[in-house]
């Protein structure tokens, strides 16, 4: 099928009452197609401030492994791997901020004592 556009050729899906519902001829075939992994949806980068949607914890994204596992960082030192996340909205954001610095006011890095 044509849409009417000059050279877009379009596949017909179904229809919803009068409407067809048209895709490029090879987009989704099963062959090409998987699950997002996390850090895909997201396009997470080491040291965003993320929420595990399963446990709730947040931390930083330490690492991405090329399955779509990511290991996260609490400022108390706890790490975990999950593969569900979410961005950290801004109360979050503050929340983990201000652990981080409660943790670093208990717990001095050595190069910062004189």
């Amino acid at each position: 099928m044509m849409d009417g556009r000059p050279g877009d050729v379009e596949q017909a899906m179904g229809h919803e009452g009068p409407r067809l519902q048209l895709r490029p001829p090879a987009a989704g075939s099963p062959d090409t197609v998987r699950p997002a992994a996390g850090a895909e949806t997201l396009d997470i980068a080491p040291g965003t401030i993320v929420v595990d949607t399963v446990t709730g914890g947040m931390g930083r994204v330490r690492t991405v492994a090329p399955n779509g596992m990511i290991r996260v960082e609490h400022p108390n030192g706890h790490t975990w791997k999950t593969c569900a996340i979410r961005a950290a909205n801004s109360v979050e954001r503050l929340n983990l901020l201000a652990a981080d610095a409660a943790q670093a006011s208990r717990f001095p890095r050595s190069e910062d004592v004189g």
